[in-house]
């Protein structure tokens, strides 16, 4: 629950950010790993600090795939952010904030382009819809 706290406070500020530069800054993705890496070192077993290591790395390579191919459609600091997310609160958790962040991200973008504030080629900012994701993860823990 630490781990989803502090990636809840990062993605706020990294959801400023992205919302108004268009970027994700890699100073704060790397202080974000530091403490997280923390934690887990502090708070879970080897075996768990790796298995997430691990899954934090295949969601890199797989994000990073496709940012790579379609960089308009996701951005490299995205897939950064995303593999954070999953180091930090681990596979289940992960497959649920992406999930919600992508709902959201789509009902938004669909919302937009039926108002014509954006074309269809336009760019949305994706952290902040993870952060979205985070607060519901958290309201979620809190509630059961």
């Amino acid at each position: 629950m630490a781990n989803a706290v502090i990636l809840f406070g990062l993605c706020l500020y990294l959801s400023w950010i992205d919302f108004r530069h268009r970027r994700i800054p890699n100073r704060a993705l790397g202080a974000g790993f530091v403490l997280i890496s923390l934690l887990e070192l502090i708070l879970s077993s080897p075996m768990e600090w790796l298995i997430a290591g691990l899954f934090a790395i295949l969601c890199l390579l797989v994000f990073g795939w496709i940012s790579w191919h379609r960089p308009l459609a996701l951005g490299m600091g995205d897939v950064k952010l995303l593999a954070l997310v999953c180091y930090g609160l681990g596979v289940r958790d992960f497959v649920v904030v992406l999930t919600i962040a992508s709902m959201a991200a789509l009902l938004v973008s669909l919302a937009l382009l039926l108002m014509r504030k954006v074309s269809i080629e336009g760019e949305v900012p994706f952290a902040p819809f993870v952060t979205f994701g985070l607060a519901v993860i958290l309201y979620m823990s809190d509630t059961y």
